[in-house]
């Protein structure tokens, strides 16, 4: 099958120092995954580019239809630093949400972080 529906989970972020230059955590949109949509779809690809940036890029998912801040689990973790990448990586799972994080921000760009299926 070929995939048919690209979502953004994190649009451009560019590293904001919050005046005392501590990381953060900037969590992006949550969207469908493929089995919101296709049933027993399971294969997701997380493309993500990313320039000069310090930090860890988290997807996290759901199997909840109406998901709280307790109902997420991570399934994919990448640790950059100062890392000029663009790639992506298939995730298996018959998820509901997905959603992307950069975590202990600490410089550069997420150029962005985006699903397929």
């Amino acid at each position: 099958m070929s995939q048919v529906t690209t979502l953004i989970l994190l649009p451009q972020t560019a590293y904001q120092n919050p005046g005392n230059g501590a990381p953060y955590t900037v969590t992006g949109n949550t969207q469908p995954a493929a089995a919101y949509y296709l049933g027993n779809q399971d294969l997701q690809t997380v493309n993500y580019a990313l320039t000069n940036c310090t930090g860890n890029i988290v997807i996290e998912a759901t199997l909840a239809s109406s998901p709280t801040d307790t109902d997420w689990f991570r399934v994919y973790e990448f640790e950059a630093v100062t890392a000029n990448a663009s790639t992506y990586t298939n995730i298996d799972g018959n998820f509901v949400y997905i959603r992307a994080k950069i975590e202990d921000f600490q410089g550069g760009i997420v150029d962005y972080v985006k699903i397929s299926y």
